[in-house]
């Protein structure tokens, strides 16, 4: 076998049925409201678990590390392990043929010559750029909550503002986003292990229509571009790179991950710190402590709970023998609450130094758009500091019913000027 994934990871696989009863309780029930205390367990019985069905789940921070970096450790059919086994055979062809040419699915050397045609978009120098579109659109947004005492955070800022700074981002005319945070949130449904036939059909549905308007959009960028990131896929320099199929999966990943994780994730941090009304207050008497409060949002309770990688050739992990095609399930949510890894993990420290949380995963698929998430965050966090003098719940949030993006379906909120 190849050799462990390197980092000081020292886990042993092991099985452990009442462990596995517990991860597959914490994957298939959308309505969850604290997994943590569930990984706690599973890291306690079997930190790297080998299920009856040969996946190895992987708990802990040392271990999720490695694997996310290892080269025998990549992409392949996880998402079909996981979430797609109700769909028509046609159908999931389909869809597996678009998903395979995005970067999100693709190994070496497919996901540099990928990845190499968007990154100028996302440099820190551009990121910042943006700060002032931005703030404009934090600033809009927020006028509007303040109008209106009790309005649903989620559905007046959490989900309009990142589906506002990725369209403009991207390109997307205004007059074509009115229907887009619907089509995306039902094709999140893909990430979702759950989801029944239905709600996958839906999200199959979704994912194609939006793979029709972007390839409409792209010949449209052909004939007139603009500066933006679209106009530089369609660009006949991006065309000796990537092929029709790969620029459209590149603008519906772009999109997706786009709106929905940082929807959930302003969403979580609103929610998070009104749960911890003493950290609120930290962050009103010292602001320059937002950026560390958004790193551990991300950490504390973080859109993406998970992640998984298919095995590509012979490898060891944590003692297990695996061959190609296996998976590898990563719980990224139990990995940032490790407490080898994190000292007193459960508490929220907007001042916690230390933090190299997974959220954004590792190694060559470490999120592209992560700069672009913690600005918009924390571009939030101090306007809505600077024009409130408090926030409170108007009534209780609801969460939505899902494991693969956590976050709130609705949380009505009364700011006050």
């Amino acid at each position: 076998m190849g050799n462990a994934p390197p980092g000081g990871a020292t886990a042993v696989a092991r099985t452990d049925s009442e462990a596995e009863g517990l991860f597959g309780q914490i994957m298939m029930d959308p309505t969850i409201e604290d997994p943590y205390s569930g990984y706690r367990e599973i890291r306690h019985r079997a930190p790297a678990l080998l299920t009856s069905n040969g996946t190895l789940v992987l708990t802990t921070h040392a271990e999720c590390d490695a694997a996310l970096r290892h080269r025998a450790l990549g992409k392949g059919n996880e998402i079909q392990t996981f979430r797609l086994r109700p769909i028509p055979e046609d159908d999931l062809r389909e869809l597996m043929d678009r998903l395979e040419r995005s970067m999100s699915f693709a190994n070496p050397p497919d996901h540099s010559r990928l990845r190499r045609v968007v990154s100028s978009a996302f440099t820190h120098r551009h990121i910042e750029s943006l700060r002032p579109a931005v703030t404009e659109r934090v600033d809009a947004l927020l006028d509007g909550l303040l109008a209106e005492p009790g309005a649903d955070f989620m559905a007046g800022f959490a989900r309009p503002l990142p589906l506002g700074v990725v369209g403009d981002l991207l390109g997307i005319p205004e007059e074509d986003r009115g229907g887009f945070g619907v089509q995306v949130a039902a094709q999140a449904a893909m990430v979702e292990p759950s989801a029944d036939a239905d709600t996958l059909a839906r999200a199959i549905t979704a994912e194609s229509e939006l793979a029709a308007y972007f390839t409409a959009l792209l010949a449209r960028k052909r004939e007139r571009p603009a500066d933006d990131l679209l106009s530089r896929l369609a660009s006949p320099r991006s065309a000796e790179t990537l092929d029709e199929a790969e620029m459209v999966s590149t603008a519906l990943l772009l999109l997706g991950a786009g709106i929905e994780t940082t929807g959930h994730l302003l969403g979580n941090t609103l929610h998070t710190l009104l749960r911890h009304p003493g950290e609120l207050a930290r962050l009103r008497r010292d602001p320059a402590l937002i950026p560390g409060a958004v790193e551990e949002v991300l950490r504390f309770d973080s859109p993406v709970q998970f992640d998984a990688r298919t095995v590509l050739e012979p490898v060891t992990v944590a003692g297990a023998d695996l061959e190609p095609g296996q998976t590898v399930t990563l719980l990224l949510g139990s990995a940032n609450y490790d407490p080898g890894r994190f000292p007193d993990p459960e508490t929220f420290d907007v001042t916690r130094t230390d933090n190299p949380h997974l959220s954004f995963a590792a190694g060559i698929h470490f999120c592209l758009g992560a700069g672009l998430a913690r600005l918009e965050v924390a571009v939030f966090l101090r306007r809505l500091l600077e024009r409130t003098r408090s926030v409170e719940l108007a009534d209780e949030p609801q969460r939505r019913p899902s494991f693969g993006l956590r976050g709130l379906e609705r949380m009505p909120v009364i700011l006050r000027p």
